[in-house]
């Protein structure tokens, strides 16, 4: 990418680069939830994460 396709943003003059799961930031909690199956679930249920139970979202978890 070009130096003219850079559109610097003056609300972010701090942010240095480092964010929260980069390689040089802060490392991110473990996942505990399998995404990968429970998005097709709530999709297929017509559900958002705040409209399942803590059971739904229990059989979901890693074991």
């Amino acid at each position: 990418m070009s130096e003219n396709c850079i559109i610097p943003d003056p609300d972010f003059e701090w942010f240095d680069g480092i964010y929260v799961g980069s390689k040089d930031g802060t490392t991110l909690p473990p996942n505990k939830i399998d995404f990968s199956k429970i998005i097709p679930y709530m999709t297929a249920n017509n559900k958002s994460f705040n409209d399942l139970s803590p059971e739904e979202i229990e059989t979901f978890k890693f074991k």
